[in-house]
């Protein structure tokens, strides 16, 4: 009879092994070896030590069963740590540069498909998986353009799945091939408005930026005012929260005065806030604490926590010894308001610290 429960679990705990994705023990070459045997593709993942997604990913979604069945079909499996041994070769030559990343690669080491993050099921996961396997996967998609394909809706397809992919120079590159090609009409239509709208593609003072702010209405027209508002906002708000937080200490009033004027020659709809957040820039600059301490008050109870965690302290702090003592109780009652409006706790936790000692330290603060 013990001989009989020793079987079963024996066979209970082989079953479990193979159910759960079988990561090997291989270097990377000797694992697209195996793939080439096994009819299989690679698959990496790629983590680090400290990495608590990583580690979600690795106790939670890859042990699953269906998981580990699709996996172990279709691939050979291996793991690295990209901050060790050949981790960081793995890691340089396909630019992981976010972790948990998972790299689907053929059998003569190039990239088919990535996955960058953790899932919350194995069912999400194994949906990124099979898209690596699909038509539309990179791997298939640079295939298709090394052989000549110059179809416009293919190349869109390939930019955003290189953007997908993190190999973003490559999709500027494509990018840049698919604009010079159209005339003004065509770059200002919507079949082409993520190019210009993803910060990566355009980054601020491109080329693609520049000329978007010069053609806005013709943007607006082939694109939608909304959409195109919202992005050429965006730029300002960008700049703007740099010099609030205090990440741009340079900015002058010169500065924040031609920024104000451009602002009020797009009229933008639906915008008011970035008006804010130039008053308030303005009146921290001119060291206006009666200004500065009413448009407090008016902004920050109707902004969302992350706005409120970087942009709250900084125009407060700033002004140091300007502050009278009722005007500190003023802030006091304000950041507490703050505190119990917010759900952050951490956000919550620094802004009742803030009331009870930060503001009655602001005199000893040197001024910006």
């Amino acid at each position: 009879m013990k001989k009989i429960i020793l079987l079963f679990t024996c066979m209970f705990v082989i079953v479990s092994a193979f159910a759960q994705t079988n990561f090997r023990n291989l270097t990377l070459e000797k694992a697209l070896e195996k793939a080439k045997t096994e009819d299989k593709y690679v698959f990496i993942d790629c983590y680090t030590s400290w990495c608590g997604p990583c580690k979600m990913m690795a106790e939670k979604i890859l042990p699953l069963e269906e998981v580990g069945a699709y996996m172990n079909e279709h691939f050979v499996c291996v793991k690295f740590d990209m901050e060790k041994g050949e981790g960081r070769d793995i890691a340089k030559k396909f630019r992981v540069t976010s972790y948990p990343t998972f790299l689907m690669l053929k059998t003569d080491g190039s990239l088919l498909h990535r996955v960058i993050g953790g899932t919350g099921t194995g069912e999400e996961f194994l949906k990124k998986v099979r898209e690596g396997l699909d038509e539309n996967s990179i791997g298939k998609l640079e295939v298709r353009y090394m052989n000549g394909n110059r179809d416009m809706d293919f190349l869109m397809k390939y930019i955003e799945a290189l953007v997908q992919a993190r190999d973003v120079e490559k999709a500027k590159g494509i990018a840049q091939e698919v604009l010079v090609s159209l005339d003004d009409d065509e770059k200002c239509s919507a079949p082409y408005w993520f190019i210009y709208e993803n910060r990566e593609l355009s980054p601020v003072g491109s080329g693609n930026m520049v000329y978007l702010l010069k053609h806005v209405e013709k943007f607006r027209q082939g694109v939608g005012v909304e959409k195109v508002d919202a992005a050429v906002a965006g730029l300002f708000e960008m700049q703007l929260e740099d010099i609030l937080r205090g990440r741009n200490r340079n900015a002058t009033l010169a500065d924040v005065e031609d920024a104000e004027k451009l602002l009020e020659s797009y009229h933008l709809t639906g915008q008011e806030h970035l008006n804010g957040y130039i008053a308030l820039i303005k009146a921290v600059m001119a060291e206006d604490t009666d200004e500065t301490l009413r448009l407090c008050k008016e902004m920050f109870p109707k902004m969302s926590d992350e706005k409120i965690s970087y942009l709250y302290f900084n125009p407060i702090t700033s002004l140091g010894e300007k502050w009278d003592k009722k005007q500190k109780k003023e802030l006091e009652a304000l950041t507490r308001q703050l505190a119990e409006q917010v759900q952050m706790s951490q956000l919550k936790h620094s802004l009742t610290n803030f009331a009870n000692v930060g503001i009655s330290l602001l005199d000893q603060m040197k001024k910006r």
